[in-house]
């Protein structure tokens, strides 16, 4: 079974490039927003509508900002060399619906051709599968899942 598995590594530095680029975006857009403010110099009543707007939007990326870095931390806190015999965060859950790779909440990466979910621990369908082990089953959002592997 071993040789079928997508290398936790390879898993792992997936995760982080899709979350560093969603960082840089973020980053990118709150730089545009920042810019915009600054570059407008329009009659009062209508800049402070603009600019109200635009703070808001600013402390909502900043937010959502802080929120993606302190996911890239635990990114990179999972030691990739360890191996696991039940669910739990680091581990990857291979089962017959999809693979997930229990760390943040990276949604889809693509990894060797195969797409790997990326969980928080803060997710129901983990509580689901928490402490499961391979053989096990668990039900997540009405599906039905078979654990095939966990490592």
């Amino acid at each position: 079974m071993k040789s079928n598995r997508l290398s936790k590594k390879s898993i792992l530095h997936a995760c982080k490039v899709k979350q560093e680029l969603t960082i840089s975006d973020f980053e990118q857009e709150l730089k545009n927003i920042r810019e915009n403010l600054t570059d407008h110099d329009e009659s009062a009543s209508q800049s402070q509508k603009g600019s109200g707007d635009q703070n808001e939007m600013i402390v909502r990326l900043e937010h959502e900002l802080t929120f993606l870095k302190k996911e890239l931390q635990i990114l990179e806190s999972i030691d990739p060399e360890k191996e696991f015999e039940t669910v739990d965060e680091g581990a990857v859950v291979e089962t017959d619906q999809r693979i997930f790779f229990v760390s943040t909440s990276i949604e889809q990466v693509d990894v060797n051709g195969k797409c790997v979910f990326g969980i928080s621990t803060k997710a129901p369908i983990f509580q689901a599968m928490k402490g499961k082990k391979k053989g096990d089953s668990f039900e997540g959002g009405g599906i039905h899942y078979f654990i095939v592997d966990v490592y």
